[in-house]
């Protein structure tokens, strides 16, 4: 039987970027599971999922657009693939935690406002706890962005008008984020050996960050971004991180500009 050590499932998804070029990755559509039967891996990383959380979160209709991918699909996939696997690294949300206040770790209890795209992650995530499979391992992360993130969100604006001194409109981003790269993500998914939160263990405010990034590729935030509070709905979130004795991660913006810099 080959040994193929790692392959990463949803090729195009943010975090499948940031793995190593000699991981095998494939695309998580029109899988056929015939292929695989011969094969074994250290690790399998399901980096795929519906993740347009934009698109009215408040429509209960949509739950089950999220549940198709986010819920059905990929637990038949697991099924299959943690039989060919040591570890299968699946990623849930730090979003199942957004109704607390400061800090919380593995063992707080879950607690969210709703919404179809948090509802299908904590349907997942409770299916792989109660299934206790014992070779599948659930990362939550933090909000992550790339140059890669998916139109429909504020960073792929943010990133793309740095990139191209295009002029945008958005909406409120005065408030306080636990904020990671996908490639801590990564670097999280190639050594965790248990579930665990992939946060930096700090707050860093958004608008910051922001203004931070524009300053630094020499362009002025104001004349680039209109802020438009009535348009866009404002943030009203609990402010909520990682609780850890240590920073786990430090290099936000340092590995953001890394990103940028390769699109200038």
């Amino acid at each position: 039987m080959k040994k193929n050590n790692f392959l990463v499932i949803g090729e195009t998804s943010q975090l499948g970027y940031y793995f190593p070029e000699d991981f095998e990755k494939i695309s998580s559509r029109n899988i056929n599971i015939d292929d695989f039967k011969d094969k074994f891996y250290d690790r399998i990383f399901f980096c795929f999922g519906e993740q347009r959380t934009y698109i009215e979160n408040s429509n209960d209709n949509l739950l089950q657009l999220f549940i198709d991918i986010n819920v059905d699909y990929t637990i038949k996939l697991v099924d299959f693939f943690k039989n060919i696997c040591g570890k299968l690294i699946i990623y849930s949300t730090s979003e199942l935690w957004n109704n607390c206040e400061g800090t919380i770790d593995i063992n707080t209890a879950f607690n969210f406002n709703y919404s179809p795209y948090i509802k299908s992650k904590e349907i997942l995530t409770q299916h792989i706890l109660n299934k206790d499979y014992p070779n599948v391992i659930i990362l939550y992360p933090f909000n992550f962005n790339s140059v890669y993130r998916k139109s429909g969100f504020l960073f792929n604006k943010i990133f793309n008008s740095i990139i191209t001194e295009e002029k945008i409109e958005i909406g409120d981003t005065y408030f306080f984020r636990d904020l990671i790269h996908p490639k801590y993500v990564v670097e999280r998914s190639m050594l965790c050996e248990t579930h665990e939160i992939v946060g930096s263990g700090r707050l860093t405010h958004v608008n910051d960050f922001i203004r931070n990034l524009y300053y630094h590729f020499g362009l002025i935030y104001d004349d680039l971004v209109t802020e438009n509070f009535n348009k866009y709905l404002s943030v009203k979130r609990k402010t909520f991180y990682l609780d850890s004795f240590e920073i786990k991660y430090k290099n936000l913006f340092e590995d953001t500009v890394d990103d940028i810099r390769k699109f200038i």
